[in-house]
């Protein structure tokens, strides 16, 4: 239930937006409330800049995707320069028991929310949400990695 109110929400904000309607809050407001530590301000600023344009907001997620990629590439790579043994092992077996977790959910949304370009915008902000917390957990076993 939280997730059909979740799409309505960003529904009607894209609707209340883009036609120019005095909203509460901006589509990037919205998203900024629901989104995790790391989001970029340069996302939240994209999404403000295109308003209602499909294509444009379809280019500031693809914008944003690679960027929560590259972070947490970054950190993995950073992490795992640091593991040995069995600690470097188990970070790999674990990286890829989350990316089957992150690629069975991308399929799992995509069949839940469907076709249509906002369902595919919740997709895809679902996509890089979940993103952005693995980098963010990654960032955090670097900082403890470096305490060591």
């Amino acid at each position: 239930m939280r997730t059909k109110t979740r799409l309505f929400t960003l529904s009607l904000a894209l609707i209340m937006y883009g036609s120019g309607a005095q909203a509460y809050e901006s589509t990037a407001q919205v998203i900024k409330r629901q989104a995790p530590a790391g989001i970029s301000n340069v996302f939240y600023g994209c999404v403000e800049k295109a308003e209602s344009d499909n294509i444009a907001l379809a280019e500031c997620q693809s914008a944003e995707k690679k960027r929560q990629d590259a972070r947490l590439n970054a950190a993995y790579n950073s992490l795992l320069s640091k593991q040995r043994g069995t600690a470097k092992d188990t970070l790999i077996r674990a990286e890829r028991a989350w990316l089957d977790f992150h690629s069975t959910s991308n399929a799992f949304e995509a069949s839940l929310y469907g076709s249509e370009t906002v369902s595919s915008f919740q997709v895809m902000q679902r996509e890089i949400f979940r993103l952005c917390e693995r980098a963010n957990v990654l960032e955090e076993y670097v900082s403890i990695a470096n305490d060591r």
